[in-house]
């Protein structure tokens, strides 16, 4: 990847390139003038935060097969940049989790779900672990995760076991559930993996997980002993 322009004395703080089709700013753009760049765009262009975190970029607008192509392009040298970042952590990850790291759709809850499942803290992630996913769009994320990263699924398993554990009963609870999370999605939003769109039961599920006190499961973990 091209490092990005420097700006040049009395010029703006920005820089606008074209790739794939694909606008990509790089640096401080003011509010207006990327309200201008938003406005030119065709009504088939979208932002993609995930492929402006992977570029190091402000932001990149483009339709959704050019960003395809961009993704496509960008994914291996991110992974490398990735891998040298975490170190010798990186061991610990296979290939399809360090894509999903790099190139996935990603919200607070899926990069607190992959903290808890491998021990790595993602460096874009700036949440706890009490970042739960509250409705669809939150949980979507999380399960393209372990769709996506399917070696995560044994330790979603082990999760589900450590509800007597304070810092993690509530996740614990959701991986617990995750079978019926999921098949209440299918129910409400079939296309799911298209979009997430409102799915009032599922939220009324996540909501019930945020709600428990971990304080419980300890109680009643100490009662089974």
């Amino acid at each position: 990847m091209a490092s990005p322009p420097t700006p040049a004395e009395n010029q703006p703080a920005y820089r606008i390139l074209m790739r794939e089709r694909c606008r990509i700013v790089y640096g401080h753009m003011p509010l207006p003038e990327f309200l201008v760049l938003l406005k030119l765009a065709g009504d088939a262009e979208l932002l993609h935060p995930g492929l402006a975190r992977m570029l190091g970029a402000t932001a990149v607008i483009g339709r959704p097969e050019a960003l395809d192509r961009l993704r496509a392009q960008e994914t291996p040298a991110a992974i490398g940049r990735i891998r040298f970042h975490l170190g010798r952590c990186a061991r610990r990850l296979d290939l399809p989790s360090l894509r999903w790291l790099v190139a996935g759709e990603q919200g607070p809850s899926s990069l607190a779900l992959f903290a808890l499942l491998t021990g790595i803290r993602p460096p874009q992630y700036r949440g706890t672990a009490l970042d739960l996913p509250h409705d669809a769009k939150g949980f979507r994320c999380c399960r393209l995760l372990i769709e996506q990263a399917p070696a995560l699924r044994r330790p979603l398993r082990l999760l589900a076991a450590r509800m007597h554990e304070p810092e993690v009963a509530r996740w614990a609870a959701v991986a617990e559930a995750w079978s019926d999370l999921c098949a209440q999605m299918d129910h409400e939003l079939p296309d799911w993996r298209a979009e997430a769109r409102e799915a009032p039961v599922l939220r009324s599920m996540l909501v019930c997980f945020r709600e428990l006190d971990p304080a419980c499961f300890v109680h009643s973990s100490r009662i089974a002993a």
